[in-house]
């Protein structure tokens, strides 16, 4: 690994910072207090910090602490261990929530890598400020500290958040080589905070696109349905395309872009209804609706499916022939992909006005006649096609909106607020006793 330099930590008071802990949601609260008065070191660390300080509600909270996995499951009854790769706590609450802890790490030892540099093992355990360094990029590398209420920052990431760029801690060609997936999540950052992404990073995400092909298939999946259903996607596919990653990503897609581009696709002359589609499914996700990931997934097919004749008569074999080897090489999930193509067989029955009615349910009350609804709405809204059936359906559209709702809670305020930080324990903690069960002779 590239050696750093360590710099010193800069500490950001109370008074210097917008960071309220009537903020930060009560169950992750609970978590670092539980850790601090257990004698460890405990800090609300990522992105919940880097919302926070943009006036943003957080996703989601995670924490990292001095504590070992063994040691926060001592802690927690509440804990399960995962990753192998790299080892994190998952504290789970009645609700459902998930509360993401780490331990402090160091860079991984040169064993620890591919020749090309891929990581392939990230356990080593270290300080706050190895912590800091290791992470992705700055504005992903600050803590908050529920002792002193103060932010720490390591590695100039308070100064980037104001300045609204994305950079790299360290060398982005190393970075990147470690691990080919923060390309996704350059992008999925820039297009979601409005963040521009710095040059040198830039750069090195043009020269390395090629590394993504190196990933965990289900990594990359799992950052790119994240991209799709923030409410962002149309701005980071443009970013994608820009700086090479769709190439490498979903070639069949890339290689529609182009032909677009030129000019040669009759149902797309300016090139540009792949990201109309999802601008206008990040329109729906800004008013508060959560369009599932099937949805998401039929819509990037749509346009591929539309230029090989998908609303004509033999749109069944479009779908097998176009779609599925474009999700087999996602390597979305079986489920999810049978769902997308009943998805889409019911969108092709709300515009085919022809075609006899069969025995059965009402198209209204087909399991997925609100996706495929969306999905028309959508596709006419993009392209300007299907008007006249789009009218047909649209009585039921505003109904069907509904389904989409955001029902996710929002973000509890803390019930009760102490004056001060939480007391460390004074004393080791006792052993747990462990009650003997009886055995027949004591019955």
């Amino acid at each position: 690994m590239q050696h750093m330099s360590i710099p010193q930590a800069q500490i950001i008071p109370r008074s210097q910072h917008p960071i309220s802990r009537r903020l930060i949601d009560e169950d992750a609260l609970r978590v670092l207090y539980q850790l601090y008065r257990a004698g460890h070191t405990a800090y609300l660390v990522g992105g919940g910090v880097r919302d926070l300080l943009l006036g943003r509600v957080p996703k989601d909270f995670d924490v990292v602490t001095s504590a070992r996995p063994a040691q926060v499951r001592r802690v927690f009854r509440n804990c399960r261990l995962i990753g192998r790769r790299f080892r994190l706590a998952h504290i789970h609450f009645l609700d459902g929530k998930i509360i993401e802890l780490s331990t402090f790490r160091a860079q991984p030892e040169m064993g620890d890598s591919e020749a090309d540099g891929l990581v392939t093992r990230d356990n080593k355990f270290g300080t706050p400020r190895l912590d800091a360094l290791r992470r992705d990029f700055t504005i992903n590398s600050l803590f908050y500290d529920v002792s002193t209420f103060s932010v720490i920052d390591y590695v100039g990431g308070l100064e980037d958040v104001h300045r609204g760029v994305i950079r790299t801690i360290g060398d982005p060609h190393l970075r990147f080589q470690e691990d080919p997936v923060r390309m996704i999540r350059a992008i999925r950052f820039a297009a979601r905070l409005g963040f521009k992404v710095e040059s040198e990073t830039w750069d090195a995400m043009s020269e390395l696109a090629y590394c993504i092909e190196k990933s965990p298939p289900p990594r990359v999946l799992e950052e790119w349905a994240r991209l799709l259903e923030e409410g962002a996607a149309a701005q980071a596919f443009d970013l994608m395309d820009k700086v090479g990653l769709l190439e490498f990503l979903e070639p069949s897609l890339e290689a529609y872009l182009r032909q677009a581009e030129q000019g040669d696709i009759e149902g797309d002359p300016d090139g540009r209804l792949f990201f109309r589609l999802f601008a206008g499914a990040d329109g729906l996700r800004q008013q508060g609706l959560r369009l599932p990931r099937p949805l998401l997934i039929a819509l990037w097919c749509l346009p591929l499916l539309a230029d090989n004749g998908f609303f004509e008569e033999e749109g069944d074999s479009v779908y097998r022939d176009v779609a599925f080897p474009v999700l087999l090489r996602l390597g979305i999930a079986r489920k999810e992909s049978d769902q997308t193509q009943d998805m889409l067989v019911l969108l092709r029955r709300l515009v085919d006005r022809k075609k006899r009615r069969k025995a059965g349910k009402p198209l209204v009350e087909r399991e997925f006649f609100p996706e495929a609804l969306v999905l028309l709405s959508l596709w006419q809204e993009a392209s300007g096609e299907h008007e006249a059936e789009l009218a047909r359906w649209q009585p039921e559209l505003p109904k069907v909106l509904t389904r989409f709702e955001d029902s996710k809670k929002k973000i509890r305020p803390p019930e009760r607020r102490r004056e001060g930080p939480p007391e460390r324990a004074s004393r080791a903690p006792q052993r747990r006793r462990v009650r003997r069960r009886a055995t027949p002779q004591e019955d």
